[in-house]
């Protein structure tokens, strides 16, 4: 079961996946940052070479999850690279169009905070992020998958929140899942026999 945790630069994304990591959930870091630590693909050098070998990566590291019943926390989804080609008014690849959301149970969009730090990785400011915010959540959106925003608030209360959300979602799909199950079995019974209609 797959939780994705998406949003601009310097929202906090990194402190709730390190918090819920330390509480126990299987995360998948972002790919993204650990490629401009390597320093070979960067993204202020050429933008769409970096976004195919980040899709890349992603679509290999989610492929060797296989905890179907578990929450697994992804920093960045699949569809997060599309915001950025949108974003740089870039051809969209199309390679996006063909990717799985269904496979996600939700997307919590960490809402922008009132300031923004810089880092060696981080280039950006708070004006991009906030930009890339309403993208992100389009992306996800126009897929079907669940939005969930997260607002500012302190990182721990945060964490919280996230915590609540993935065990109501598990728990609407286990109750779905019943639902498909005894529905399923109301047809195959004999009692259902009695509401065909003759040919």
């Amino acid at each position: 079961m797959k939780f994705v945790i998406t949003g601009g630069p310097s929202v906090g994304k990194t402190t709730i996946v390190t918090g819920l990591q330390n509480l126990g959930y299987k995360v998948v870091h972002e790919i993204a940052t650990r490629l401009i630590q390597e320093g070979r693909i960067l993204p202020w050098v050429d933008r769409q070479k970096f976004q195919q070998e980040v899709l890349r990566r992603q679509q290999s590291a989610e492929a060797a999850i296989l905890d179907f019943d578990k929450p697994v926390i992804l920093d960045r989804g699949l569809f997060d690279g599309e915001a950025y080609y949108l974003y740089d008014k870039l051809p969209v690849p199309s390679a996006f169009s063909n990717l799985d959301a269904g496979q996600y149970a939700a997307a919590f969009l960490i809402e922008p905070l009132n300031f923004f730090e810089e880092t060696d990785v981080r280039r950006e400011n708070l004006a991009f992020t906030r930009e890339i915010s309403v993208i992100l959540e389009h992306c996800y959106e126009s897929r079907n998958v669940k939005v969930v925003r997260i607002p500012a608030m302190p990182p721990t209360e945060r964490i919280q929140f996230v915590m609540q959300k993935i065990e109501e979602i598990k728990k609407d799909q286990v109750l779905s899942l019943e639902q498909a199950v005894n529905k399923a079995s109301f047809y195959l019974s004999p009692q259902a026999a009695a509401f065909a209609l003759p040919y």
